[in-house]
C-alpha cells in the first residue's frame, strides 16, 4: 500500500518537489500551500511523511504542532531548503535555520540544489526511503500494540471485555457523561446459584453457560451499551444515555429474557438459569472513578439476592 506524503510550501517549491519524487512508486503525493488546506488534509487523511519548505511561514509552526500532538507525533517530518551551494555564502545562517527546525521537531533537515543533480537526487531518494521505513515500522508496531491491547482487555473465556477494561472505561464514560450532561447507569448481573451448575454438570458445562450468557447479553444490549465480565459469574453493563427509569426497564427485560429462555448447552443438556441484577444511575455526588456508582449497583445486587433472587433492585443512594 502506498504511503501518503504531504508537501507544504509555495507553488514553486511543491511543483518542483513533485517532479523530483513523483516516480517513487511507494508514495502518493498531496500538496498544500495554506494553513487551512493543511488542516483539512490532516482531518481527512493520515500522511506518513511531511515535507516542508524551510523558509515557508508555516514550517516551524507545523513542526511544533506535529511533535506536540500525540496522534501526529509519529509522522516523519522532513524540512528541505533549496539553495545553490555554488552561490551560497552564508553557511552560518543555514546552520542556524537547520538547528531551529530540528529543535522545533523536524526529523531531518536537507539542503538541496534547486536544479536536480545526481548526488542530490540520490540523497533525497535515500531520505524518502528512510522516512517510509519509519512509517512502516510505526504501522507495524501500532497493529501489534492494538492486538496486545485487545488481548489484555478481553476475557479469555467469554470474549467480551474484562474487568481491566471496565476499570479503565468506567471513569472515561463518567467523565463524558458529566462534561456533556447525559444520563449514565450501571447494571451488575450475577447468575443465581451458579455453584450448583458447576457441581451438577462440571466446570466445562459451567464455562459454556457463561459463554452463552455473555453472548445473550451482547445480543440483547443496544449498540452503545457495553457488557463486561467482572469476575466469576458476575457481569457489569455500562448503560450510556440511560435514565434510572430506562435502566430499570432494560434490567427487567434482561432478567426476564434469561429466565424465559433456558441455555441450550448441547443436545442433552439444557439449563434453566436466572439472574439477580443491581442497578444504579450516576448522580452529581458520585466520584470520578465510579466507585460510588459501582458500590450502589452492587448494593442493589445484594438486595435482589436477599429478596429471593431472580430480581432487579435499583439503588438511588438517597
Amino acid at each position: 500500500m502506498e504511503a501518503l506524503l504531504l508537501l507544504v510550501g509555495d507553488s514553486q517549491f511543491t511543483t518542483g518537489l513533485v517532479t523530483r519524487i513523483q516516480h517513487h512508486s511507494d508514495v502518493q503525493i498531496i500538496t498544500a500551500e495554506t494553513q487551512d488546506e493543511t488542516e483539512d488534509i490532516f482531518k481527512d487523511y493520515s500522511p506518513s511523511v511531511l515535507v516542508l519548505q524551510a523558509d515557508y511561514p508555516l514550517t516551524q509552526e507545523l513542526c511544533l504542532y506535529l511533535k506536540q500532538t500525540r496522534d501526529l507525533a509519529w509522522i516523519y517530518c522532513l524540512v528541505i531548503e533549496l539553495r545553490d551551494p555554488i552561490n551560497s555564502t552564508n553557511w552560518e545562517k543555514q546552520a542556524m535555520g537547520a538547528t531551529k527546525a530540528l529543535k522545533m521537531g523536524a526529523d531531518v533537515y536537507l539542503t538541496l540544489s534547486p536544479q536536480a543533480r545526481p548526488s542530490d537526487e540520490q540523497l533525497l531518494q535515500a531520505q524518502l526511503a528512510a522516512a517510509l521505513r519509519h512509517a512502516k515500522l510505526y504501522q507495524t508496531l501500532t497493529r501489534t500494540n492494538n492486538l496486545l491491547s485487545a488481548i489484555a482487555l478481553s476475557d479469555a473465556l467469554t470474549q467480551i471485555n474484562n474487568r481491566r477494561a471496565f476499570d479503565w472505561e468506567l471513569p472515561r464514560q463518567i467523565r463524558a457523561a458529566q462534561e456533556k450532561n447525559f444520563a449514565l447507569s450501571l447494571m451488575v448481573i450475577d447468575i443465581d446459584h451458579f455453584k450448583i451448575i458447576n457441581d451438577t454438570y462440571g466446570h466445562l458445562i459451567g464455562d459454556k453457560a457463561l459463554k452463552i450468557l455473555a453472548e445473550r447479553l451482547q445480543y440483547n444490549m443496544r449498540d452503545y451499551d457495553t457488557p463486561y465480565r467482572y469476575g466469576g459469574e458476575e457481569f457489569v453493563v455500562v448503560l450510556n444515555h440511560t435514565s434510572p427509569e430506562e435502566a430499570k426497564a432494560i434490567s427487567q427485560r434482561m432478567r426476564q429474557t434469561v429466565s424465559d429462555h433456558p441455555l441450550v448447552i448441547n443436545d442433552t443438556v439444557e439449563i434453566n438459569l436466572t439472574v439477580s441484577i443491581g442497578v444504579a444511575s450516576l448522580t452529581p455526588e458520585d466520584d470520578s472513578k465510579g466507585m460510588s456508582l459501582l458500590n450502589r449497583a452492587d448494593q442493589g445486587l445484594l438486595a435482589a439476592k436477599s429478596a429471593g433472587r431472580n430480581q432487579v433492585r435499583f439503588e438511588s443512594g438517597l
